[in-house]
C-alpha cells in the first residue's frame, strides 16, 4: 500500500511542476496579511505559488499555493511595474519547515555568497540586505531546510568560511 502512495505522490508532484511551468504571470507581489507582508510569486488560474520565504508570523510557508484575488494594485520591482495580488487562503500547504536565525555578515557582497551557499544544498535563505559596507549588528533571517540539524549544519558550515561571519539562535518557526 505504501508503494502505491509513493507513486501517487510522485505523479502529483510532476503534475504540479508542469502546472507552474507556464504561469499566467511570472512575477507578482502577493500580499499575505493586513500588515501588507508580501512575497513574490507566480500566478495561474486564481492561484499563486510563493517563491520567497514569507515572514513566519503570516502563517504561510515557502512554496505554499494560495488562492488570490486581483490584481489589487501595482508596485515597482527594480525597473518594472508588477501587479499585486491579495492572498485569501491556502490552497495547498507546502509543509516546508522555516527556521529563523540571527547573523552578522559585515559586507553586503557576502549576502550573495550566503544565497549561493544555500543554493548548493537546494535550499533557500532570506536575509536583510544592506547597501552599507559594514553590517555589524545581529540581523534576523529565515531559511528552509529539511530539519533543524540540516539548517544548523548549512549555516555553521557557511560561517566557517570567513571569521567575520557569525550566526546564532537557529530555531524552527512554529506559527
Amino acid at each position: 500500500m505504501n508503494f502505491f502512495k509513493k507513486i501517487k505522490d510522485l505523479l502529483q508532484e510532476r503534475k504540479n511542476k508542469r502546472f507552474w511551468k507556464r504561469p499566467d504571470i511570472w512575477l507578482v507581489a502577493v500580499i499575505l496579511d493586513e500588515n501588507n507582508e508580501q512575497v513574490y510569486g507566480k500566478v495561474k488560474n486564481g492561484l499563486a505559488i510563493l517563491n520567497r520565504i514569507p515572514n513566519p508570523e503570516t502563517g504561510y510557508s515557502y512554496l505554499d499555493i494560495v488562492r488570490v484575488v486581483g490584481p489589487v494594485g501595482k508596485q515597482m520591482f527594480r525597473d518594472e511595474e508588477i501587479e499585486e495580488y491579495k492572498a485569501i487562503g491556502i490552497y495547498k500547504k507546502s509543509n516546508i519547515p522555516t527556521f529563523s536565525f540571527k547573523a552578522i555578515i559585515p559586507k553586503s557582497s557576502d549576502y550573495f555568497k550566503l544565497l549561493e551557499w544555500f543554493k548548493k544544498y537546494n535550499k533557500k535563505v532570506e536575509f536583510p540586505w544592506s547597501a552599507e559596507d559594514n553590517n555589524l549588528e545581529w540581523r534576523n533571517g529565515y531559511c528552509i531546510a529539511d530539519n533543524l540539524e540540516q539548517a544548523t549544519k548549512i549555516l555553521t558550515d557557511f560561517i566557517k568560511l570567513d571569521s567575520s561571519w557569525k550566526v546564532k539562535d537557529i530555531y524552527p518557526c512554529d506559527y
